[in-house]
């Protein structure tokens, strides 16, 4: 067999375990990089919100969100190493804080790949259906 078959029979298995593992619900293995949605909604009690995210390669500039208004960006994921990693500076009047909003290890499995957050004093929410985790600032 030559080199060209090798390759082919590899690619075609790859294509072929990514389409098992999709379709039975796995989805620990990232074989092909997905487009995420991150959605950050102001939950400070009347307050403006002004937010500064980016990651290592992309700025996303300065946000001002009023209460209960929501940002949205959009990426795709790292293709094989799971490392993909923006970060938020929040203020407000008396809040200044820090947070990994998106780190792709812990956020691989937001809800159809939509990871949606609430901004409170105390810290970030994430939300899913019927459920919402907070954390602390960092």
């Amino acid at each position: 067999m030559d080199s060209i078959s090798k390759i082919m029979i590899i690619l075609c298995l790859l294509v072929i375990v990514g389409v098992k593992l999709k379709g039975g619900g796995v989805s620990a293995v990232n074989l092909f990089p997905k487009k995420v949605t991150v959605q950050i909604t102001n939950k400070l009690s009347m307050k403006q919100l002004d937010l500064h995210c980016k990651d290592k390669h992309h700025d996303l500039g300065l946000i001002t969100l009023n209460v209960n208004e929501t940002y949205r960006f959009r990426f795709y994921t790292q293709f094989f190493t799971l490392t993909t990693l923006y970060f938020c500076h929040f203020v407000w009047s008396n809040g200044d804080h820090h947070f990994d909003i998106y780190v792709q290890k812990r956020d691989l499995f937001c809800f159809h790949y939509r990871c949606s957050w609430e901004i409170l004093e105390n810290g970030p929410c994430q939300l899913a259906p019927g459920t919402r985790h907070c954390f602390m600032w960092n």
